[in-house]
C-alpha cells in the first residue's frame, strides 16, 4: 500500500535526470513548471524506489544521490530547503559497478553505500532451466492480450534451449512476440528455427 516508483537512468539526458530524481522549484531553469515538481525520490517517501541502469547515472547526480542516502534528506534543484525522506532503494546495473569504479566511471563511495545486498543474475544462456517457463509465460501473456490461442512445437522448444540469447530475457520475449504476430491462425504450431538465420543478412 506504499509507493513503488521506477526510473531508467539511461532513458533521460544528463540535464533532465537531476530534475527527475530530486525535483525542482518553480523557475529553477528555462521550461520549468510554474509550480515546481516533486522528484521521484521525494515521491517514494515511505515506499520503494527502483533505479534501473544506475551505471548510466551522471557523476554529478551520483554525488547528490549519495548525500540523500547518507542524510535521508533530499533537496530540490533550485531550493535551499531539505526534505526528510525514508525509502528503500533497489538499484540494477547492466555492467559491473566495481569495474566501472576501477575505471573512474562510477563513484566508489556510492558503490559501497549501495552494495548492502547484491543479487547477481546470470545471463539467460547460463539459466537453461528458466528458458521454457519464461517462453511459456510470454506466450500466454501475448496471446491473452490479443485474444489468441497459440502453441510452441517441440522443435521450437529445442531451438529455444539451444540458442545463446545474447539479448537475454528481452530478446526471448521479443522472439516469442514475433512468432505470435507472424502466425496467421488462431491455433498454430510456431516453428521459428529460422530466427537466427534472419538476424544476420547474408
Amino acid at each position: 500500500d506504499m509507493p513503488f516508483n521506477a526510473i531508467n537512468c539511461a532513458s533521460l539526458t544528463d540535464t533532465l535526470i537531476e530534475s527527475e530524481l530530486f525535483g525542482y522549484e518553480a523557475g529553477s531553469f528555462t521550461g520549468a513548471a510554474r509550480t515546481g515538481k516533486t522528484g521521484i525520490i521525494e515521491a517514494s517517501n515511505g515506499g520503494t524506489l527502483f533505479l534501473d541502469e544506475i551505471n548510466s547515472l551522471p557523476m554529478s547526480a551520483q554525488g547528490k544521490l549519495l548525500r540523500v542516502l547518507e542524510s535521508h534528506k533530499v533537496r530540490r534543484v533550485g531550493s535551499h530547503k531539505e526534505t526528510p525522506v525514508d525509502f528503500r532503494l533497489i538499484a540494477a546495473a547492466n555492467e559491473s559497478l566495481l569495474e566501472l569504479c576501477e575505471k573512474g566511471e562510477f563513484r566508489q563511495d556510492l558503490y559501497y553505500r549501495l552494495n548492502i545486498i547484491s543479487l547477481v543474475i546470470p545471463p539467460l544462456r547460463k539459466r537453461i532451466d528458466d528458458i521454457v517457463p519464461l517462453a511459456n509465460y510470454f506466450l500466454e501473456e501475448i496471446c491473452r492480450e490479443n485474444g489468441w490461442t497459440k502453441i510452441l512445437s517441440a522443435e521450437s522448444y529445442s531451438f529455444l534451449i539451444g540458442y545463446g540469447w545474447p539479448g537475454n530475457v528481452r530478446e526471448l520475449r521479443n522472439f516469442i512476440e514475433r512468432g505470435v504476430m507472424l502466425s496467421d491462425r488462431d491455433e498454430v504450431v510456431m516453428n521459428l528455427k529460422d530466427y537466427v538465420r534472419n538476424l544476420t543478412p547474408e
